[in-house]
């Protein structure tokens, strides 16, 4: 086994170190039982394990999609093509984002444990339509050239998840608008980045 690889397999299980040990604090700290932080939440709150199944899918798709591209950036910087390589790999960064903003609900919910002030939601939002926008401004060329509707579809519905947010109402129907438009987005975000990858390595590859 390489250096390399004893590195990351070491990061990794420091990683579940720390996690577990932050757990064990603030559960002693705070009085907190520790099956709240490590126990299934239907289980914990008793209620329908089905509850949220299209919020969670849609997490596993985020997940996946920012797996895809680490993956793929890295097998790409190791053919040598350093732009494609740093393409995927803000991409891949980008999608970790909007992955803990949605897993965590930080935007929604969390931030307001943080912060307590009414314009924290905005600024989380603003924070990542500037970055959105960067984001656009570096790759547009590389988007451009890969299957640019896909991209497009994804920004468009995730966008106007975030738009009806604001303008209806928060129930029923409501709802089911503004969380349909929010997983069109994450599918249409997953297989431009997954199409992307595929023939980008592909393209790159070198028996």
């Amino acid at each position: 086994m390489t250096k390399k690889y004893k590195l990351a397999i070491t990061l990794v299980y420091a990683f579940a170190c720390i996690s577990l040990g932050l757990v064990f604090i603030l559960a002693k700290t705070y009085h907190i039982p520790f099956e709240k932080f490590t126990g299934d939440p239907a289980l914990i709150s008793n209620s329908n394990p089905f509850i949220g199944i299209i919020s969670n899918v849609g997490v596993l798709f985020w997940c996946a999609t920012a797996s895809v591209c680490f993956f793929s950036g890295r097998l790409l910087w190791s053919f040598g093509n350093k732009n494609q390589a740093v393409f995927l790999i803000y991409s891949g960064g980008f999608t970790t984002i909007l992955l803990i903003d949605d897993f965590f609900m930080f935007h929604d919910s969390a931030v307001y444990y943080l912060i307590n002030n009414d314009f924290a939601q905005y600024t989380i939002l603003l924070s990542y339509a500037i970055f959105a926008l960067w984001y656009l401004i570096n790759f547009y060329k590389m988007l451009w050239k890969q299957n640019y509707i896909l991209i497009g579809f994804a920004f468009f519905f995730l966008g106007s998840s975030v738009f009806t947010d604001f303008i209806l109402e928060s129930g029923g129907l409501e709802y089911f608008i503004e969380d349909g438009l929010k997983f069109f987005g994450i599918v249409s975000w997953l297989l431009f980045f997954v199409i992307t990858s595929h023939k980008l390595v592909l393209e790159n590859y070198k028996l």
